[in-house]
């Protein structure tokens, strides 16, 4: 049977360069903690563009203000969608999904900011969406990200790359992902798309034994890093980079980042199984725990064909506030959302093409 397991055992990830590292550490000396726990803080919540439209106005005036502060051409992007079928909000505290609803018209917004490029308009992106569901504050689904974002733009705002980045916040993702699926559109029609990060509840770590979940019959996708996890008591301290082939150089460029900053038992790589040709497909159809694999907004990137990583840390498989009235600011951990944020710093710099100034 085939194992969705990459060429490389679970921590063998890329060896930074000496330059490449030293840079990492010097931005990590620069990213506040105390800043991305107020940024949580102060997002108004819930949020979502149909059931709470003043305060996701506000949450999008707040994340415009902030990219522009740091220097960040910042702007708002809507979109629209018709006939589409999509869910908002969960049953039973997160325990089962709502049903599907046919929407007849959908009008939502992404926060786009771009720092062009020296040498061309060929981008990575970061996204994190910045909607909530309808009874959840969503400090970890997806206030965190929201963070993160807005501090990886105040120490990357005086770097220079050879490439454009682009940070978004993208709308609807709770819905199902149109926010996302409006701004691949967007890009591929502006520019080349090198790669992309989503930020997904990411913020929860958990360091005792049996805090930690694994999806049914994930076991026997993923022998070595199940038998890992296992090995470790089940504990959930680990931040999953899930990613699809064409994008394994950003995801081990990421994980040694991470395994830098944050310890070399952070970060735990999985190549989505959904990814593979012909089996693929028939993975997703018959092994339910595939699907947990695309339940964000690099779905579109991966079925655009473009690279792109998945940063969690698993969702309702460790945080039981997920979806949730109780996914509130407290429970987060800063410091390991400070070395994610430092990670993709890392690896823009190695995609962009960082400009060393002499």
């Amino acid at each position: 049977m085939y194992t969705a397991r990459s060429d490389q055992a679970k921590n063998r990830h890329a060896s930074l360069s000496p330059a490449l590292a030293a840079w990492i550490d010097q931005i990590q000396s620069r990213i506040g903690v105390e800043r991305l726990r107020s940024d949580v803080a102060v997002l108004p919540a819930p949020r979502n563009r149909m059931r709470a439209p003043d305060a996701m106005a506000e949450a999008d005036r707040l994340i415009v203000d902030e990219l522009r502060a740091a220097g960040w051409a910042a702007e708002w992007r809507p979109f629209a969608f018709s006939g589409v079928s999509g869910v908002l909000g969960y049953h039973n505290e997160g325990r089962s999904q709502a049903p599907p609803t046919i929407y007849r018209h959908l009008e939502g917004a992404n926060i786009v900011a771009c720092k062009p490029g020296e040498r061309s308009t060929a981008a990575i992106v970061v996204l994190a969406h910045h909607d909530t569901i309808t009874h959840s504050p969503g400090a970890n689904d997806n206030g965190a990200s929201v963070a993160a974002l807005l501090e990886l733009a105040r120490v990357l705002a005086p770097c220079r790359f050879e490439h454009s980045v682009i940070l978004a916040a993208t709308d609807m993702e709770e819905i199902g992902f149109f926010g996302a699926r409006a701004l691949v559109s967007e890009l591929r029609h502006e520019r080349r798309v090198l790669a992309a990060i989503n930020f997904e509840t990411m913020a929860y770590t958990a360091s005792a034994p049996n805090t930690q979940r694994l999806p049914s019959g994930i076991g026997l996708l993923y022998p070595r890093q199940a038998a890992w996890i296992s090995a470790r008591q089940m504990r959930g301290d680990f931040t999953a980079v899930i990613y699809n082939w064409n994008a394994l150089p950003l995801a081990s460029t990421f994980a040694a980042g991470l395994s830098r900053l944050a310890g070399p038992d952070s970060p735990l790589l999985l190549r989505a199984p959904n990814d593979l040709p012909i089996v693929g497909p028939l993975l997703h159809r018959w092994v339910p725990a595939v699907r947990n694999f695309a339940r964000s907004d690099h779905l579109p990137f991966w079925e655009a064909g473009l690279p792109a990583l998945l940063i969690t840390d698993t969702a309702n498989f460790r945080y039981r506030h997920y979806h949730r009235p109780t996914d509130t600011p407290e429970k987060l951990d800063y410091e390991r959302l400070a070395a994610i944020v430092g990670a993709t710093a890392g690896a823009i710099a190695q995609v962009a093409e960082l400009i060393h100034d002499p």
